[in-house]
């Protein structure tokens, strides 16, 4: 089964309220590893690694929407409060959610980087970085209609 990618959303906790980013057009979840080069006599020179520490990074692309203005939207994460967030650097909660129930990643992490690009005549567009904090954790959910064993005919 494939998962079209507006089925993700991003939250990110605003006043002990998880909200979602408002006009999010993209986001990316990346990890990796730093590893440690080692050998031994065994391996008669050849090069092994370990893993050693791990990072992920989230990056995500929007509009840019009112959310804190009297005609704003107070139920979504905007440019302005990622603005407020970044340069108060605040440690956030996030949270990437598949809305058909699959899965949930969650964790915490820091705005790295956060821009905007204003073209003539078009909506203002953002990007911003959160570089994780700690171990992200992972919930998934196994949805009803696949919770029902699986009968075989013979």
């Amino acid at each position: 089964m494939f998962i079209n990618g507006s089925n993700r959303v991003l939250f990110i906790k605003w006043e002990e309220e998880f909200l979602p980013i408002g006009c999010l057009t993209s986001d990316s979840f990346s990890e990796n590893v730093e590893m440690l080069s080692t050998t031994t006599r065994d391996n008669a020179g050849w090069a092994t690694s370990v893993p050693t520490n791990q990072s992920y990074n989230i990056s995500f692309d929007g509009l840019v929407i009112s959310t804190e203005s009297t005609e704003g939207d107070p139920t979504k994460i905007g440019y302005d409060r990622l603005r407020e967030l970044k340069r108060n650097r605040t440690l956030l909660e996030w949270k990437l959610e598949d809305i058909g129930g699959l899965y949930v990643d969650t964790g915490k992490g820091y705005l790295t980087d956060l821009s905007d690009s204003a073209n003539i005549d078009e909506f203002i567009s953002f990007n911003a970085s959160i570089l994780g904090y700690g171990k992200p954790t992972s919930t998934s959910v196994i949805p009803l209609d696949l919770q029902q064993p699986l009968q075989y005919e013979l």
